[in-house]
């Protein structure tokens, strides 16, 4: 065991003063992709880079749990419509960055600390017998979106399938044209 400068370390409450981030809109910065060949998909780490969540998974925790913080790219082919809807909110939000030839080129490291705005969902999922929750990226948008408030926070995932019932009003949209709408292609 080491010894621990005690005086040097706030104490909290177990759960105590543990806040995290709402579901709903947020400005990310890809911290890191990492290609998986064998499952035709990219994994993108992110963090959250602007507002009171800024660096929020910059923790030790947050660098250990990278699944915690991360969303994919599925290059299979029944997902390119989705891969492009999302490389297109890249660009868009950053200005003279071309993802596509990036990716075309290989050069995942190019994404390193690139911007883009995400949606946050809760999902319910099943942990030893018992129902918690966990947020999981539901859209890949431009930050502007964000920043303009468009995005809006979706109804929770239930276990069950069904939605439970937000707390925010519903925004209804016309579906953009680049956007994947069919089931995730890959497990």
């Amino acid at each position: 065991m080491r010894n621990v400068n005690w005086g040097s370390v706030t104490a909290t409450a177990d759960g105590g003063d543990f806040k995290r981030p709402a579901p709903g809109g947020y400005v990310a910065r890809l911290v890191s992709l990492e290609d998986n060949d064998a499952k035709q998909y990219v994994e993108a780490v992110f963090d959250i880079a602007e507002g009171e969540f800024a660096n929020y998974y910059s923790d030790d925790w947050g660098q250990a749990h990278p699944y915690a913080h991360h969303f994919f790219m599925s290059y299979k082919d029944t997902a390119l419509g989705m891969l492009k809807g999302r490389l297109e909110a890249i660009q868009a939000s950053n200005p003279g960055f071309d993802p596509f030839a990036a990716w075309d080129a290989g050069r995942l490291d190019m994404f390193a600390n690139r911007l883009v705005g995400i949606n946050l969902q809760e999902e319910e999922y099943e942990y030893n017998g018992e129902v918690k929750t966990r947020l999981n990226v539901c859209q890949v948008v431009p930050v502007q979106d964000v920043r303009d408030g468009k995005v809006k926070p979706k109804d929770t995932k239930k276990l069950d399938g069904g939605n439970a019932p937000s707390t925010t009003p519903a925004v209804v949209a016309a579906p953009a044209a680049n956007v994947y709408a069919g089931p995730i292609p890959f497990n």
